[in-house]
């Protein structure tokens, strides 16, 4: 039983990972997303101690009519880096956000054209897991070793049953 569970797991990483890549590649400059999630690293500590550098976010689509004070979204600036700050006051002209670590307000009002989404939910340093999966290293280890290890459970499997049925046959002669 523990097996097949860590078969299924390892199957349903992979297939993740392949799916976030293909969309990746296939649509450069735009954040994969799956079921409207966006996963994405922080790199900075500007949102200590809610989030950090290294976390994990997952950005839920939102319209700038959903989104209210204090909520955490992610929006693009000017110069399309991707940030991640809290609203601190709603305007006509757009949301002014702060980062819970910075002194000062950010000198943009983000508009409903620049708004990416709300912050869902966050995994703790899984950022940094995502970054070595994406190396050469991580990708073998995480993603061609379980599934090699798969494959060879599955062979162990089928002979240990072929050679379990042979010698309950032989037995069965005596």
């Amino acid at each position: 039983m523990f097996t097949y569970l860590l078969s299924i797991s390892v199957l349903c990483c992979i297939v993740f990972l392949l799916f976030v890549t293909y969309q990746a590649q296939q649509n450069p400059g735009k954040i994969p997303s799956l079921f409207g999630y966006k996963p994405l690293t922080v790199l900075t500590n500007s949102m200590e101690p809610k989030i950090s550098a290294g976390d994990m976010i997952f950005v839920k689509e939102k319209d700038a009519a959903d989104v209210k004070e204090k909520d955490i979204i992610t929006f693009r600036t000017a110069d399309q880096k991707v940030i991640t700050h809290r609203v601190v006051e709603i305007t006509p002209e757009g949301m002014i956000t702060k980062g819970d670590n910075n002194n000062v307000e950010d000198s943009w009002k983000v508009t409903s054209d620049s708004l990416l989404g709300k912050v869902a939910f966050i995994l703790p340093n899984a950022g940094y897991v995502a970054k070595f999966i994406s190396s050469k290293l991580g990708f073998s280890l995480f993603v061609l070793l379980p599934f090699l290890l798969f494959i060879l459970i599955e062979v162990f499997e089928r002979t240990n049953r072929h050679y379990n049925r042979k010698e309950g046959t032989a037995s069965s002669k005596v």
